[in-house]
Formats: C-alpha cells, structure tokens, sequence
C-alpha cells in the first residue's frame, strides 16, 4: 500500500463513512458458478453518495504491460491525504473473447474488488422486502494472515510455487506467461470453487510477478 505522508484525516472520515455505509445488494449472476454477486456499479452507487458526505473520493487508474492488466485504487480526502493499492493479473486466452474483452473483464473484476476492499463494504442478497430476516450465526474471526489472503503482494507472490516445487520468481517470463495460458484452459474447464481459488492465485502470482520485473523492482 502507498500512501501519504500523514491519513489522519482520512482515517478519521472513512471510519465515519464506514459506519454509514450501506451493505451492498447482489445484482448480477456468475453465468459459470450460477452464484449472485454484486457489480461493480452497484458497489460504486452505494458508496459514492456516503463518501462524497464524508470529504472522500476514489479514483480507479488503468495499467496494462507485458501481458499484464492492473487497477491501481486511490482513496483521497479534501484535506489532500491518500491512500493506494496495485493489482493486476496477466491477459491469458479466453474462448470467443479477443485479448481486448479478456483484458477488459480482468479490469472491471479487478476494480470490483479493489474498491470493496478499499473501503471495507461487503455485500448481502438482494430481498424482496417480504421474506422474513433470516438467523445470522456470528462471523467467526479470521486469524489476521487469513484475512490479508486477498491481498497478493510480492512476498506472498514469491512463496508460490510450481508443480516441481519451483518458485515462480525463479521462472522465466515467457515460461510464467505460457503458464497462465494452461491456468486459463484449467478455468474454462469448469473447475470446482477450490480449484478455481487455486487457479486463480496462481494468476495473481504470476501478474505480481511480471510487474514488479515489468517495475524493475525485482
């Protein structure tokens, strides 16, 4: 995460903004997993109006290189403070999808996500107002490294291996980018939500992977 020199300021007015934010409705269906979830414009409907009372503002920038599409997420309060957060995962193949669409999907999937977790909202099914509230068991509390496993930094990155139990940081770019090709065809295949989780932190990996050597960072 980056941010300003000083968030006291923004600390204080999203922890306000929080307290009035409202729980998001699904709207949208998976056509894969048949599961419902929340679009991005309805997260962005149900915020904005709370930030904007609160001094906030979330701006979403696009970046895309060697066979990576990333979102970098800023939250900014009127007092000039910021806070920020980089994801990107690589541009595979997609069936009936040019590189174009496949990499559109992956931003839009990314921005969805990063400003959910950016702002600390979360969704709930869509009632139809007549149905009565059902129990709620209490959430159980996630150890803190279980709750930053959406979070793939470079270190985390770095951890994850190959089937031969190679890091990929110590795979070459080309191989790492023939690799999310196989992910990909793993993915259409339909595979079951474990799976898929797998899969698709290997995706994550590899886009960490190739940006940060993309950054010259590694």
């Amino acid at each position: 995460m980056n941010k300003s020199e000083s968030i006291q300021l923004l600390a204080s007015a999203l922890s306000k903004a929080q307290a009035e934010m409202p729980a998001i409705k699904f709207d949208s269906k998976n056509p894969f997993l048949k599961n419902d979830y929340a679009s991005l414009g309805a997260i962005i409907a149900g915020a904005r109006p709370v930030l904007a009372k609160h001094g906030l503002s979330v701006s979403q920038l696009t970046f895309g290189e060697a066979g990576v599409a990333g979102v970098e997420t800023v939250l900014m309060h009127t007092s000039g403070e910021w806070i920020s957060q980089s994801i990107s995962m690589p541009i595979g193949e997609e069936k009936g999808k040019s590189s174009a669409q496949v990499a559109g999907s992956i931003v839009t999937y990314l921005r969805r996500y990063s400003l959910a977790s950016i702002l600390g909202i979360y969704s709930d099914e869509d009632g139809d107002g007549n149905k009565p509230e059902p129990t709620r068991k209490p959430a159980r509390t996630k150890p803190e490294a279980q709750a930053n496993d959406d979070i793939m930094t470079i270190e985390r990155a770095s951890k994850v291996t190959n089937s031969e139990g190679t890091p990929y940081v110590d795979i070459a770019s080309d191989v790492l980018q023939k690799m999310v090709i196989g992910i990909n065809k793993g993915l259409q295949n339909g595979a079951d939500d474990e799976k898929r989780a797998e899969y698709l932190e290997k995706k994550q990996a590899i886009g960490v992977i190739l940006k940060a050597r993309a950054d010259k960072s590694i």
